[in-house]
């Protein structure tokens, strides 16, 4: 353990490439099960009861981000600055149980108004969404112990079984039961999050019993939560930035099928997730061991610009297939989704550039930026829905989604500029791409090829010089 704690400076990089291929891979499993979703999706359900259950996986999210407390990541640090790990895998299990008890009650006494805001068929809908949110949150803190411990494999064994268990529980409840369609998505969900949380929590309380007598440092509840409340706010607004647009295409479009698209177009670009969520989990481990023994700016720089480089050609694979993705898996019922979906992968892609741009103020501790910033985006966020959802509908806002994931990475490079100085020249080309990405996916199926074979190449060429600037750049010498 010692050895982990000092490091080698060297095999980090090799740490952050094999981390984030076991993390995408294990991603890519539940990508492939939300594609997996779709062809039940387009069977079972209607594009309004597609938007209704929709609308219960964004509220699901809202609950999450509320007990999940902004832990993980207080959980990762406090990880590698400590070595009584029984003691930290005990409060990151505790501290979430009174956010949890405190959402069962909001959702307990707000349900009837819920119920008519969100225009739900059925008010038992909320215990699905309830029950969905506090197994989520409780996923996310349970598996920051294996990604803090570096266990990318225990991580892809324990999310490929969730994911197959989630897939054949869909498929029992639908074709073997009585259960109704939306709930059947709804319990195939939080069902197997519980049982993972469970298999992973005796995992690593079986794997820190040689710390079990270890004294934690004075003042450890005192850090977790000084490094966590202020990511609690930032979550707050991204809780809004991921639920607005849900909730105001129920309320403020006519139509309650854009918000059915909207949630088409969405578990599609879910096919993003396992490169840009995989690489963030294994980001955040990576520059804090890079601080803490050794690194450069120039290190932390090439490897961000890849990853948006990377981001952005698959975003631009998806987008331009998008005609024949939404013929193949959503038939005429979801063919509208067709003109969300370019969109929205250029809005996923912006996501995985805000991520990266909070490296400067995670470096430093400065998180209440990341909170404030945060929070700005979403008041912006309600704005440009407000503006484009009458006009657009599910279009607008996916606009307003990719707007506010524009500003907030540009703020956060600007505000951790002097730490992790990344060229703004570099972040614009970066930008330009996914932007393009709705009107390009317009044209003709020829000129779509020839636009992802343009944009295939520059990525190649731009990615190879990277990886020699990699190899002839020496190190910068260290303070």
């Amino acid at each position: 353990m010692a050895e982990e704690m000092t490091g080698n400076p060297g095999s980090h990089g090799r740490d952050l490439s094999r981390e984030t291929f076991l993390y995408a891979l294990a991603l890519v499993v539940g990508g492939l099960v939300q594609l997996a979703f779709l062809p039940f999706i387009s069977e079972f359900l209607s594009a309004d009861a597609a938007g209704e259950l929709g609308t219960l996986r964004v509220l699901s999210e809202a609950v999450a981000g509320l007990v999940v407390m902004g832990l993980p990541t207080a959980l990762i640090r406090t990880w590698q600055r400590t070595l009584a790990h029984r003691t930290v895998l005990a409060r990151g299990m505790t501290f979430p149980l009174l956010p949890a008890l405190l959402s069962a009650l909001a959702v307990l006494l707000l349900g009837r108004f819920l119920t008519s805001a969100l225009r739900l068929s059925d008010a038992g809908f909320l215990g699905h969404a309830l029950l969905l949110g506090i197994s989520t949150a409780y996923v996310q803190i349970v598996l920051s112990f294996p990604r803090a411990e570096g266990l990318a494999g225990r991580y892809l064994l324990l999310q490929t079984l969730r994911g197959l268990a989630s897939l054949a529980a869909l498929w029992a409840l639908l074709e073997l039961t009585g259960t109704g369609a939306v709930d059947s998505f709804m319990i195939a969900r939080w069902l197997p999050s519980f049982a993972m949380v469970t298999a992973a929590a005796v995992m690593m309380w079986l794997r820190t019993s040689d710390s079990r007598e270890v004294t934690p440092p004075a003042g450890l509840n005192r850090e977790l939560i000084a490094f966590s409340l202020p990511l609690v706010p930032a979550g707050l607004a991204m809780i809004v930035l991921s639920s607005s647009d849900m909730f105001m295409l129920r309320a403020l479009h006519p139509s309650p099928s854009e918000s059915g698209y909207y949630e088409w177009a969405s578990r599609v670009c879910l096919a993003l997730m396992p490169l840009i969520l995989g690489f963030d989990m294994a980001w955040k481990r990576y520059i804090f061991r890079k601080r803490d023994t050794g690194g450069t700016i120039a290190e932390l720089g090439r490897a961000g610009l890849l990853f948006m480089l990377l981001a952005n050609w698959v975003s631009m694979l998806l987008a331009m297939a998008s005609p024949e993705l939404v013929a193949a898996l959503g038939g005429g019922e979801f063919w509208p989704a067709a003109r969300v979906l370019p969109t929205m992968a250029g809005a996923s892609a912006m996501y995985g550039l805000f991520l990266v741009s909070q490296t400067g103020c995670l470096l430093t501790g400065q998180t209440r930026y990341v909170a404030w910033l945060t929070g700005f985006g979403a008041v912006l966020n309600i704005g440009f829905n407000l503006r484009l959802i009458p006009v657009a509908g599910a279009l607008g806002a996916t606009f307003a989604t990719m707007a506010t994931n524009l500003f907030m990475a540009l703020s956060l490079f600007w505000v951790g500029r002097k730490v992790f100085p990344i060229s703004f020249a570099a972040v614009t080309l970066t930008v330009i791409p996914p932007i393009a990405f709705g009107p390009l996916a317009t044209l003709g199926a020829g000129w779509r090829a020839a636009a992802f074979l343009a944009g295939s190449l520059v990525t190649a060429l731009v990615a190879g010089l990277l990886g020699m600037a990699g190899k002839t750049v020496p190190p910068e010498p260290r303070e």
